[in-house]
């Protein structure tokens, strides 16, 4: 019988590995984790933003921004100061376990803390501890879209904050005596959301195992990322991760690999990445992180759903209906289950996908050299289509029965066709348009010279032209097509 470094259950030639490290369970506040409210690194900074794209329960991707504020006699939370809130997750849940349901206040000794922390006795550790509490009230979250609301299963608006207030040990209270212990009022959203089960398992043991900053901020990231892919590998844009992270964004890969590589050993280490990899992408101007699960990571309770068979099968119903359809195009299942994780619910991909078969089949040149990388290419760009292709794809591939309610998705699509023409005639009027689509073409020939090669001046065009209006687009605040409905109850194209 052997052991692995990692300390992990596994098998070795059919005999059970039992582990070094158990997981110790402790279960933190989701939306805390995801907003990267602890910077990875500490910095005379007081304020930054995190800028993502998540999932609502109903599946609907939003745009999501938080905007991290202290004050500059405190700074902003730190990795250390995530190291205390999971120990004080801890010393809270087990609050809410002998309660039924957890209160303010929350009452903790600091040797208590300091002892699950692991740390050496020594009063700096109070010291420690008040500076955090005092940092927790002090840091404002100011979320659009960005904290999830439990109680309303919504993502909200507002202004945040973690703790509402903090008793220190041994502050005078308001009938004279001092207190023997730490009291922390939360926050109603945490208070709501702790209490509502809105929580991420996460492996104490193997958090406390990390000692780089980088990895420690990417610990529980990277439990919601391999949730979300169903325990698939993962890829992430390195300025992306360095925004989310609040690091530097290095731009040669040697350098950004330097720097990465120490976390990413620690990572798999524990048992939380079984391999790693930073690649330039396929169009060359950016690197990406490209993530593997570890078997440690795997066995948390949330993923039992996840990598069981049966499980699985079902959990693979709520993949979009088009990714069958690029994976039988060539693209890899891995590559596509990515996508769907990454782009928006309302991208038109069906109709992307029949145009690139419109391009494929319409050339008389040969066989294509990567005709997958250019479905790719055509979904990670959000191509538009050119406005004389006909397209009967969003009907078909959203099984909508109803004349009705096909005509008002013709509706939608013509109120948006004005307002992206609208506002692209304000922002390249005469000599500028003509710019910018020659800058659309040098993309298309740098990016997909086959396809450039292949296509006519005019073919060339209409492509620059639909991605053109595909940028503009997504800078416009668009309403969804259910909001849109709502918006315009009487409504008619003619």
């Amino acid at each position: 019988m052997a052991k692995d470094k990692t300390g992990q259950q596994g098998t070795l030639d059919g005999v059970v590995v039992i582990e070094e490290n158990p997981a110790d369970l402790v279960r933190v506040e989701k939306s805390l984790h995801s907003v990267g409210f602890f910077a990875s690194t500490a910095n005379k900074e007081i304020s930054r933003s995190v800028v993502q794209v998540i999932r609502r329960p109903d599946g609907q991707r939003i745009h999501a921004k938080a905007v991290i504020e202290g004050i500059p006699s405190l700074g902003l939370p730190t990795t250390a100061d995530r190291d205390k809130y999971m120990a004080f997750m801890k010393i809270a849940l087990d609050q809410r376990d002998d309660q039924g349901q957890l209160a303010n206040p929350v009452r903790f000794a600091g040797a208590d803390l300091i002892k699950l922390l692991r740390l050496c006795k020594g009063g700096f550790h109070y010291d420690e501890i008040n500076d955090w509490c005092k940092r927790m009230v002090a840091t404002t979250i100011l979320s659009e879209s960005s904290i999830f609301l439990a109680d309303r299963r919504q993502y909200a608006s507002d202004t945040f904050h973690v703790f509402d207030r903090v008793v220190l040990f041994g502050e005078e209270l308001n009938d004279g005596r001092r207190s023997d212990y730490y009291e922390v009022f939360l926050s109603h959203w945490q208070l709501t959301n702790f209490n509502q089960g809105y929580l991420l398992p996460l492996d104490f043991n193997a958090y406390l195992r990390l000692h780089r900053d980088i990895a420690k901020a990417l610990f529980g990231h990277l439990s919601i990322w391999f949730y979300a892919s169903k325990g698939m590998p993962v890829e992430k844009k390195y300025q992306d991760l360095c925004q989310l992270l609040h690091i530097r964004a290095y731009p040669h890969l040697s350098k950004a690999r330097a720097v990465l590589q120490p976390s990413m050993e620690e990572l798999v280490h524990i048992g939380y990445l079984s391999s790693w990899d930073l690649i330039r992408t396929t169009r060359g101007s950016d690197f990406k992180l490209v993530l593997s699960p570890g078997n440690r990571l795997l066995s948390l309770p949330n993923f039992h759903a996840v990598v069981n068979p049966e499980a699985r099968a079902a959990l693979e119903a709520s993949l979009p209906k088009w990714v069958p359809e690029l994976v039988a195009r060539g693209v890899t299942e891995r590559k596509a289950r990515q996508l769907a994780l990454d782009i928006p619910d309302t991208q038109p991909v069906f109709k992307q996908l029949e145009y690139v078969d419109h391009l494929i089949r319409s050339d008389q040149k040969g066989k294509w050299h990567n005709p997958a990388g250019l479905y790719i290419w055509a979904i990670e760009n959000n191509i538009g289509l050119p406005q004389h292709f006909d397209s009967s794809a969003g009907a078909s591939a959203k099984g909508i029965p109803e004349a009705d309610s096909y005509t008002a998705r013709l509706e939608y699509d013509c109120y948006c066709d004005q307002q992206v023409t609208a506002k692209q005639e304000e922002l390249y009027p005469g000599e500028r348009l003509e710019e910018a689509l020659g800058a659309k073409l040098k993309q298309i020939r740098r990016e997909q010279p086959d396809l450039f090669g292949r296509l006519s001046s005019i073919g060339r065009r209409n492509l620059a032209e639909s991605m053109l209006r595909a940028e503009v687009r997504e800078g416009l605040s668009l309403p969804g097509f259910e909001q849109w409905q709502k918006q315009n109850p009487q409504r008619s194209i003619f």
